[in-house]
């Protein structure tokens, strides 16, 4: 099996060779072109001079030819070449006898074969800057050097950074905090015996519930204890199980790209499996007396925001073990705090509260009995599917990507001299996602398509609640996010869509968020234990989760120093503390709905959102969150935590003294509470531009390096943090997100003042197209050059302009526009209804209804008793409130950018249908994302033009393996 390093030599043998063939190719090239130009300049006729230069054309790119010159090879790569010397080779016998054949016809000849040899020439010479600039790359992989333009003064602020951030890790690590476990099952106790208080409900209906959650809770603490028996009642690894163990540890954050490469080797070999299976069973047997060893090292790695994490390096054998446990607890509980959730009378609905007369009355005028789908049963929906314990996995095999720079931005003081950065609150597996389509993949929906969603009839028995497996057919993108970053945005969605309902239906809506203070890391070894023996974890697994808590801790930078026993917080990166993480707050979530008369928390692992229409309620969750939090020794960050109550109108918003003070910020947005829109926040902005010169500067060395930093910065890191463009935001953000890249773009580069309103006098392409020319010397660089896909030659510079140009227009240009068109409908129906009901026979309805008569039996309902539950019941018409809600929700796909079949771009692409491996531009149009069409249509014209094709480089020639094992590692991020 061979080793990481022995891999990274063999691919550098590879890559070397092909630059030395790359080199040889092209010196033959020239040299034949040279003689081939100098041969046909010497002949004396025209049409002599054309047939030498095809002669040597044919020479210049190996043509097999017969015994009179003619061409003779079917199967050479460039069949469009073959075929123009093959004709041509006609044509010039034409011409020998042909007095028809004019002079004007040959110099056309002529000047087309010319341009055959530029065009090679041409890629050549771009063939040989790809080498250089990878070359270039190696050169500084080999030897990284600190910039030496950084001053002495950042040095010490970086410094004091790291150091600033690693004492607070220590003091919350080693530091055990004040609890009793005995408080905690107290609590727990309270929480899941006694009646919710106050109650919306009867005192008989409250509890009855009451009841029905301590049935659900045995029956939960039943189904632990049958899991840990069929967990350790036979060999649980073999091969098959080690393949998805490994695969999901490849994935996560906890390996270093070394053991990452021996993880795939074992994959590889079926036995060294086997031989591990059996390893892996006998530890799993002596559960009893696992431990980690004398020590385990630790690291700080900075990442793309500025906070820093701590990693743990432990053996392979070890990680492979945790996540294999940590797999199958996450996957259990997802299960039995589903099944828990799905019990009649446990999980409480706003829909309860609509009372029994009310939709007797519905049914009798309005002939409407069903109270599904509707706009709570869709938000319950989406909370149960995106954000209930989301952490915890949905299958064994479950996956997840993350891009680099998707990563929430760290609120900075741009003025200040001393840049803070916390430790980021770590997702312990943040590299582990769902498997979706991407947004591109999905099909816009039509009004008429939202709220009608299915109910999952394979319930276990009757005691569980249908509603609660109501399935709201909305997007992937919404309901299964592909990582927590974009559930985290997705928020912001959801939010959006019910400040614009809430302000046009009640007037006002009073909303909070807020993070906890480094959760995993401060989470209490107490709360942890007393929280899973409360729901009927054995002492056998609570010892093993004890001892794997208390891990002994050493910093890879301190060799000699001694280990610290963690005394507080979970192992960073591991499934297992996710699991305790998520098990700790589904109590908080449950709390908050049997509070808030089933109300939800919104919430992505530590981070925590709630908005109602009612200030009480409001503050009602806030205090319980306080309450919470006392009861299990956690606490919320002050700087993340922010409230806002928005209202409609000139009615002023207000600051509610009970509710957390500051702005709700999430990224570089905060929402403002005057206009209820999340607004990019440019002061933050200003102080992450800052940060990029200095990280841009440092990877000046390498062309290769600066591209990767600037896609992973100010391209993904940018965008991802201004938000997701979508209808509830409108086409004011999209041009808001727009100017804000515009005016990065002119303060990195820009020679003038950075508070000038005119344009920079640069942009990327020119600094590095400057650049570029001044280190190797290229000249009159094509623009696409830079963006297209590095299997092609290109660069692969990303522009985050492309795809909110094409979706700009296709957002809504005002969300509330969206609501006067509801207003319309409901209105429309309402008065159809009316005069409905005025046609009927009333006598005939009494009896259709058994007899029940309403006192106003000749008049119609009012419109306010009509409208009074929009949100809790079925309206059935077209543009109902839950329609409101999909289409504030959507995020418009970009608009088709037209194609020519019979354009030279249209030509390119087909050049391009043989050529296997292709990740952006292809052969085939409808396969490119609509990014990837963009730049084609783009830059395609003048890239075709002057290189025959989409091709800058023929294939075959570039060193694709390294550089995608460059394109896939992580930027080293500059830290001190």
């Amino acid at each position: 099996m061979s080793s990481n390093t022995e891999y990274s030599q063999t691919l550098q043998h590879i890559t070397d060779a092909k630059l030395d063939e790359l080199s040889n190719k092209r010196q033959i090239f020239l040299k034949r072109k040279a003689d081939a130009l100098a041969e046909a300049e010497a002949q004396d006729t025209p049409a002599e001079k054309l047939r030498v230069l095809s002669n040597g054309v044919k020479t210049c790119f190996d043509v097999r030819v017969k015994d009179d010159g003619r061409v003779a090879d079917p199967i050479h790569s460039d069949r469009r070449l073959i075929t123009e010397l093959s004709s041509l080779d006609r044509f010039l016998k034409q011409a020998q006898y042909d007095p028809s054949i004019s002079q004007d016809t040959l110099e056309r000849w002529r000047r087309s074969l010319l341009r055959v040899l530029d065009v090679q020439t041409l890629k050549y010479e771009y063939a040989t800057l790809f080498a250089q600039l990878t070359m270039e790359w190696l050169s500084v992989k080999r030897n990284p050097k600190s910039d030496a333009s950084k001053s002495e003064g950042f040095e010490k602020v970086a410094s004091s950074e790291k150091i600033e951030s690693r004492k607070q890790w220590e003091d919350f690590v080693f530091t055990p905090v004040d609890i009793e476990a005995d408080t905690v099952k107290t609590f727990l106790s309270d929480l899941f015996t006694s009646p919710a208080n106050p109650s919306t409900l009867s005192e008989e209906t409250t509890a009855d519930n009451a009841k029905a959650v301590v049935k659900a809770l045995d029956r939960l603490r039943e189904k632990v204890t049958n899991f840990e028996t069929r967990l350790t009642s036979s060999s649980q690894f073999d091969v098959p199980t080690l393949d998805w163990v490994i695969s999901g540890l490849i994935s996560s954050d906890l390996p270093t790209e070394k053991q990452r490469a021996v993880l795939r080797d074992f994959l590889k070999d079926r036995t060294v499996l086997a031989e591990l299976a059996d390893v892996l069973n006998m530890r799993l047997a002596a559960l009893h007396s696992w431990s980690w060893g004398p020590e385990v090292t630790v690291e700080q790695r900075r990442q793309v925001n500025g906070s820093y994490q701590v990693h743990m390096h432990e053996d392979l054998i070890q990680a492979i073990f945790l996540q294999y446990l940590g797999v199958k607890w996450s996957v259990f509980f997802k299960e039995i705090f589903g099944d828990f959730r799905r019990t009649k009378n446990v999980w409480t609905s706003p829909r309860s509260i609509v009372p029994a007369i009310d939709k007797k009355r519905r049914a009798f005028f309005l002939d409407q009995r069903d109270d599904n789908p509707n706009l709570q049963i869709v938000r319950e929906s989406i909370h149960r599917s995106a954000y209930f314990v989301s952490q915890l996995m949905s299958g064994v095999t479950q996956v997840r990507k993350e891009e680099e720079g998707e990563q929430e931005a760290q609120v900075r003081v741009a003025s200040s001299s001393v840049r803070h950065k916390k430790m980021a609150p770590p997702a312990p597996a943040a590299a582990r996602f769902m498997s979706c389509p991407s947004d591109d993949e999905e099909a816009d929906e039509s009004d008429e398509d939202m709220g009608f969603g299915l109910f999952d009839d394979d319930m276990p028995n009757d005691d569980y609640d249908p509603d609660q497996s109501y399935l709201a057919p909305f997007p992937d993108s919404i309901m299964r996010p592909t990582n927590q970053m974009q559930a985290k945005q997705n928020l912001l969605l959801l939010l959006s869509a019910d400040i614009t309902i809430n302000k046009r239906l009640y007037g006002e809506i009073t909303c909070f968020r807020t993070q906890y203070e480094s959760l995993y890391s401060s989470l209490s070894h107490p709360t942890i234990l007393a929280v899973l023996g409360f729901f009927g974890v054995s002492e056998k697994w609570l010892n093993f989760f004890e001892r794997f808590l208390a891990a002994p801790l050493k910093f890879a930078d301190e060799p000699n120093a001694e280990p610290r026993l963690r005394r507080r917080g979970t192992p960073g990166a591991h499934i297992l503390s996710e699991v305790f993480g998520e098990t700790t707050l589904f109590c908080l979530d449950f709390l908050i709905n049997k509070e808030t008369n089933g109300e939800s928390l919104w919430r992505v692992n530590d981070d925590l959102w709630f908005w109602s229409r009612g200030q009480e309620t409001s503050i009602a969750a806030w205090n319980v969150v306080q309450k919470f939090n006392k009861a299990m020794g956690l606490t919320l960050s002050t700087e993340k935590s922010g409230s806002a109550n928005i209202a409609s109108g000139t009615s002023a918003a207000s600051t509610i003294e009970s509710l957390p003070t500051g702005k709700i910020r999430w990224g570089m947005l905060y929402l403002n509470p005057k206009s209820g829109r999340f607004e990019i926040d440019q002061e933050t902005v200003d102080s992450h531009i800052a940060e990029l010169k200095h990280q841009l500067k440092d990877k000046e060395a390498s062309i290769f390096s600066w591209i990767q930093a600037w896609n992973s910065y100010a391209s993904t890191f940018f965008t991802y943090n201004f938000g997701t463009p979508a209808n509830c935001f409108g086409q004011e953000h999209v041009d808001m997100m727009l100017q804000t890249h515009e005016r990065i773009q002119r303060e990195i580069f820009s020679s003038g003042p950075t508070n000038s309103n005119a344009k920079g006098d640069k942009s990327v392409v020119t600094f590095l197209r400057e650049t570029i020319q001044s280190r190797f010397g290229n000249t009159s660089i094509p623009d696409g050059y830079f963006f297209l896909p590095i299997d092609l030659g290109g660069l692969e510079l990303s522009s985050p302009f492309i795809n909110l140009v094409g979706l700009r227009d296709a957002v809504t240009e005002s969300p509330d526009s969206i609501m006067d068109g509801f207003f319309k409908a409901e209105k429309d129906w309402y008065d159809t209804l009316k005069r409905r009901y005025a046609a009927k026979d009333k006598d005939r309805v009494i009896a259709q209804h058994k007899g029940f008569k309403p006192d106003d039996v000749d008049t119609f309902m009012s419109f306010e008793e009509y409208t009074r539950h929009r949100e809790l019941l079925n309206y059935n018409f077209g543009g109902q409130l839950l329609h409101v809600y999909g289409n504030l929700l959507r995020r418009p796909s970009q608009q088709v950018i037209e194609h020519d079949p019979t354009s030279a771009v249209a030509a390119g692409f087909g050049q391009l249908k043989d050529q296997s491996g292709l990740s952006g531009i292809k052969g085939n149009w409808s396969s490119m994302t609509p990014y990837w069409k963009w730049v084609a249509q783009l830059y395609g014209p003048e890239i075709v033009d002057l290189f025959g094709g989409f091709n800058v480089v023929e294939p075959g020639l570039l060193p694709i393996g390294l550089i995608s094992q460059f394109r896939s590692g992580r930027v080293s991020w500059r830290e001190e």
